[in-house]
């Protein structure tokens, strides 16, 4: 399961685990069609290829959890699901899981500063315990994650983000 730029990640583990052999089915979600990208690659390696859209500009209209409970619904079983993408995505993915009991890796991405762990900027909580996303992960068991607290640490620097956005970047300039 990837959403939006997650895909990206998503993608390479789908093509691996699609060469090995297994069945893949591949969830990936936008906010809408101008912002999908690898649908091609992905249906390539999909034995299954759900697109949805906030909006339902392409594909299915709706979130990526409502399309996941369909297939598990629909007599899907599955081994491992594999959520890549906004906090907020693999949270919800991971407590649609939870209720049916499917292991759930999520590929934790905060920002790393040095890559030691040293900083404490990519600090998590998993099982009641410190882990470091850059050298602790950063794929982690999902259902273990604390992503109530790695979204308020998240949104720490948001405002400093945004001031440093609109006076320094030059992206949106013309």
């Amino acid at each position: 399961m990837g959403g939006g730029v997650g895909c990206a990640i998503a993608y390479p583990v789908a093509k691996k685990l699609h060469a090995l052999g297994c069945e893949v089915h591949s969830i990936v979600g936008f906010r809408n069609k101008d912002l999908v990208i690898l649908e091609d690659e992905f249906n390539a390696v999909s034995d299954k290829l759900v697109m949805m859209t906030d909006d339902g500009s392409h594909g299915e209209k709706g979130l990526v959890t409502a399309a996941l409970e369909k297939l598990i619904n629909d007599g899907n079983e599955y081994d491992e699901v594999i959520a890549i993408g906004p906090l907020i995505m693999m949270k919800f993915v991971c407590a649609t899981t939870k209720k049916y009991g499917v292991k759930t890796m999520v590929s934790m991405n905060p920002i790393m500063i040095d890559g030691t762990g040293m900083c404490g900027g990519c600090r998590l909580t998993v099982g009641g315990e410190t882990k470091f996303a850059c050298v602790d992960g950063p794929d982690f068991d999902g259902h273990l994650v604390d992503f109530d607290e790695a979204m308020h640490r998240g949104s720490m620097y948001k405002d400093f983000e945004a001031h440093a956005r609109d006076n320094a970047c030059n992206l949106l300039n013309k």
